[in-house]
């Protein structure tokens, strides 16, 4: 029975010469798998990774049950010399001596290392020749997956010191000509290994091409200093010298000594110490990533800090990463590649100590264990030593901290040192001048790359809508994406939207991305950073993770906490260090979404319901009692929210101390996401009364923002919080909020029966307590309602009674407003334009008097609308502009679109048909950010009647 397997370049076995069908890419994989370890028992679990990689699918372990039994029906008729078998804990490919003599790969590997010790040049070269020609392409054809890539790599690298090695023995005997084709095409795959060059040198200086060796020369020496900055080595500087120098040393000896050389070398040279090739395979996939990447080019720069840290979130993909890196760059290290895994965050295995890394750093660079000293301090500089001038790459992953991997920082430059950690490690920056490289979630198209990469194309193409969820409810994480692929090309026949519905809904999102393996399972691997924490820092952490997803501010999250601002920065310095928390602008804080569902889940656990709840009613009055600040400071002449106390409080410690209205605008700005998720957190904590206060007090900013579903929807919030209140107070409050509801409804054009219903509750409640100033208010907005509804006998009268209600009570600010609604009626409903520029004038002079902005830009607005309809259009242009500069400053958006229409109108009376239209263009642009659908559309309409 004769058995030949071959896998040096497409996978062959034949039996008694006859094909052998080993099936598909994955069963062949299983084969290669069990050959690497020919005659020894693979594990199971060794070779499920060898064959699906890091995150197998869950039908993994049973479906290698069934491949492995149809490789032993394949090999079966090779009897005991080809066979595969069980045993205790994993599988064995069985080869008889005779049939592991015909392994193509087993041969190349037993004539390459005869060759080696072979004692004499003439038995070494046959030997070569022999195992390079043994290669037909390269190993394994097409076959792919992480561990079989891996593999083929250290293959590759062995054909090539195979190949460096018969160069050498054949330019020792003058037979340059014949190897310089391939040197050249060599020279093209490897531009940065110096024992190549220098052997293309020697030959192209041999044959005659000195000119041609000095420009190999001139091109690895500026190469390697434009990517490591270092020059060449010694021996690529000596040679280029002798070349130079047409030293005859170099010259090809002649045949005849040639030949007597061969004879006479007996000198047996112990075998090299092979180059360190320890990285682990690259990832299969590495989805964008190209700035990081680019970032990493960097270190090869002349000057740049010889030690990186890509530091980031675990699951995010840092190692990943840097494999991918060191592999695409492995010819800048001729000197080989150095690996450790330091399980700094590791859920299973203690940490790995430097003095260890050290330890088995010197065995691979070919230290006999009899020779390394006993002393840490003696073995960190004896590693150094040994690395002095060399050009290698260093990945020191999962690390814990800086004392973790200082010792393992070579003293020369020309070496690369990369770390991975979920910690910043700043000290590493501060003391070794290291530099940062920070990896976050993929942006949306790499998440949707990484999703059709290992689903299929066809598949999320079929349900587009699904990848979009699934990649939502991923966070574009990478590790929650790659197990929400694994379990999708696990089940072909699972609906994308099944899995996204998961992955949607909060409460089953973690689950769905639970691999029951602490490495890989999201919840493991954040369980373990989590547990890393001080304790103070992993309580701010669930506290934090109890809010809702937007940024909050350093001072609302000391008031969350209860510690000083600065204690609450140290904390969060600590939670940013380990990438639970990031500053999406500086002083903001934000978490990704699933560090917070992992941490409301901890938060839940560890925390007390007592402390959750006292956090959380402290960060609600903190938001309060600035927010009643901040609209005093817009506007004083409002009625104050802290109506709404039944008794005097003394506010909150921390709350902002605003100094005017235009920092007041900048905190409603910034705060405004935030102060709507407050206001829901007051709600859901039965804080009714504070919600109230926050809805009347955001109202007056987001009416000038001009957002008209914003600030309707607080409306209806602030009404809903009053219905709740069971006190004396909830009447005052539900008509106050009634009232400020429907002047939203009717500002937003929105008339009808609903604002005239809650304007009629709501003056009632007022006449019934006799409250004259609040009388006032709802007669004002009873105009509104009369005027948009074409009723101007109605809105005089109610423009007269609020104007005779706020005089009875001696509140001269509200007169102004008063005067100014009441000309504006008497001009536009009855005509009456000297009566109505009275009354707007005096409330222009009054309001002015009182230094009353709003009433001011006001009673302009409103003399610019009497002159445009009393035909006096350039003075309405006049007193529109001044009332445009009055709103900006007041930053009153609403009230600036509507003016800027008024001006469009005057200019188009006036033919100015192109300031017209630039006016009506700057107005539409507020009115579609207001979405304000019926201005867009009048506007709209004007512009297509005037051009």
């Amino acid at each position: 029975m004769t058995v030949e397997i071959s896998v040096l370049g497409d996978i062959q076995t034949r039996i008694d010469g006859r094909a052998v069908d080993l099936g598909h890419g994955r069963r062949q994989s299983v084969f290669v798998g069990l050959l690497a370890d020919v005659n020894r028992t693979v594990p199971v679990d060794r070779l499920i990774d060898r064959v699906w990689g890091h995150v197998p699918p869950d039908g993994a372990r049973s479906s290698l049950y069934s491949y492995v039994s149809r490789l032993r029906t394949a090999l079966s008729a090779a009897g005991d010399d080809a066979a595969v078998g069980r045993r205790p804990g994993g599988y064995v490919l069985s080869l008889s001596r005779d049939a592991l003599d015909t392994v193509d790969l087993h041969r190349f590997r037993r004539l390459a290392a005869r060759a080696r010790d072979a004692p004499t040049e003439h038995a070494s070269l046959p030997l070569l020749e022999e195992a390079l020609a043994l290669w037909r392409a390269d190993a394994f054809g097409t076959l792919d997956g992480p561990w079989v890539n891996e593999f083929r790599e250290s293959l590759r690298l062995e054909r090539l010191r195979a190949e460096l090695d018969r160069n050498e023995l054949l330019l020792r005997q003058g037979r340059q000509a014949e190897r310089l084709g391939d040197l050249l095409s060599l020279a093209r795959a490897h531009p940065l290994d110096e024992r190549l060059i220098g052997q293309l040198m020697l030959a192209l200086y041999r044959e005659g091409r000195a000119a041609q060796a000095l420009e190999h020369y001139d091109r690895i020496r500026g190469a390697l200093s434009e990517e490591l900055g270092a020059d060449p080595g010694a021996e690529l500087r000596d040679l280029h010298l002798k070349i130079l120098n047409t030293d005859p040393a170099l010259d090809a000896p002649s045949p005849a000594a040639a030949l007597s050389a061969v004879r006479s070398s007996s000198a047996v040279e112990p075998p090299p110490v092979p180059l360190p090739s320890q990285l682990p395979a690259p990832p299969p996939l590495l989805a964008g990533r190209g700035r990081e990447l680019a970032a990493l080019d960097t270190a090869r720069t002349p000057g740049a800090a010889p030690v990186t840290v890509i530091s980031g979130l675990g699951g995010v993909g840092k190692t990943s990463l840097a494999l991918r890196w060191a592999h695409d760059n492995l010819d800048r290290f001729p000197d080989g590649q150095l690996y450790v895994n330091l399980h700094g965050s590791s859920p299973s295995t203690s940490a790995t100590g430097p003095e260890s890394a050290v330890h088995d750093f010197l065995i691979a660079l070919g230290m006999d264990k009899k020779a390394i000293p006993d002393s840490t301090e003696a073995q960190v500089g004896l590693y150094r030593s040994l690395l002095a001038g060399k050009r290698m790459l260093i990945l020191l992953d999962n690390a814990r901290d800086a004392e973790q991997v200082r010792p393992l920082i070579p003293g020369s430059p020309s070496c690369i040192v990369l770390v991975t950690s979920r910690n910043r490690l700043s000290g590493l920056v501060a003391t070794e001048g290291a530099r940062s490289v920070g990896l976050g979630p993929l942006t949306p198209a790499e998440a949707r790359r990484l999703l059709a990469a290992r689903i299929g194309e066809r598949r999320t193409a079929a349900e587009p809508e699904a990848v979009e969820s699934i990649i939502s409810g991923c966070g574009r994480f990478p590790l929650a994406l790659a197990v929400a692929a694994a379990r999708a090309a696990g089940d072909a026949h699972l609906p994308l939207a099944e899995l996204a519905s998961e992955l949607r809904e909060a409460e089953t999102r973690l689950d769905a991305l639970d691999t029951g393996d602490l490495n890989t399972s999201l919840r493991g691997v954040l369980d373990t950073s989590h547990r890393a924490l001080p304790g103070a820092a992993a309580r701010l952490l669930g506290l934090l993770s109890l809010l809702p997803g937007q940024d909050i501010g350093l001072t609302a999250v000391a008031a969350l906490s209860g510690h000083t601002p600065s204690r609450t920065r140290t904390l969060l310095r600590t939670l940013e260090a380990a990438h639970l928390v990031q500053q999406p602008v500086p002083g903001r804080y934000d978490l990704h979404d699933l560090v917070r569902l992992h941490g409301g889940e901890r938060a839940e656990e560890d925390l007390s319901e007592e402390d959750r709840s006292e956090a959380l009613r402290s960060l609600v009055d903190f938001h309060v009692h600035t927010a009643a600040t901040a609209n005093h400071l817009l506007g004083p002449h409002e009625i104050p929210s802290s109506v709404a106390e039944r008794e005097p409080s003394g506010g909150h410690p921390l709350a902002l101390r605003l100094a005017s209205d235009g920092e007041a605008m900048e905190w409603f700005t910034t705060e405004r996401s935030r102060l709507l998720a407050v206001i829901r957190l007051a709600s859901d904590l039965g804080l009714h009364r504070q919600a109230w206060r926050l809805c009347w007090d955001a109202h007056l900013y987001f009416r000038r923002t001009g957002r008209v579903e914003d600030f309707i929807g607080l409306s209806r919030t602030g009404l809903d919080a009053a219905s709740r209140l069971d006190d004396g107070s909830a009447p005052s409050l539900k008509a106050l909020m009634q009232r400020t509801l429907a002047s939203t409804m009717l500002m937003a054009g929105r008339p009808g029966e609903e604002p005239l219903r809650l304007l009629a509750d709501s003056l009632g409640h007022f006449e019934d307590i006799g409250d004259l100033l609040n009388q006032g208010h709802t007669h004002q907005v009873l105009l509104l309602a009369a005027l948009l509804d074409g009723d101007r006998e109605a809105s005089l009268e109610h423009g007269e009674k609020s104007l005779e209600l706020y005089r009875s009570v001696g509140n001269t600010l509200w007169v102004c407003g008063a005067l100014n609604n009441l000309g504006w009626v008497l001009a536009a409903s009855f005509g009456e334009y000297e009566r109505a520029l009275a009354c707007c004038r005096e409330s222009l002079e009054g309001s002015r008097a009182l230094g009353y902005r709003a009433g001011e830009a006001a009673s302009l607005d409103s003399l610019g609308n009497i002159a445009v309809l009393s035909g006096r259009h350039s003075e309405a242009i006049e007193h529109y502009h001044q009332a445009i500069r009055v709103y900006r400053a007041l930053k009153d958006a609403f009230e600036e679109a509507n003016t800027l229409s008024g001006i469009a109108e005057a200019h188009h009376a006036l033919g100015e048909t192109e300031a017209a239209r630039g006016a009506w263009l700057r107005a539409l642009d507020l009115y579609r950010i207001q979405h304000r659908t019926e201005q867009v559309r009048e506007t709209e309409e004007r512009l297509r009647a005037s051009s």
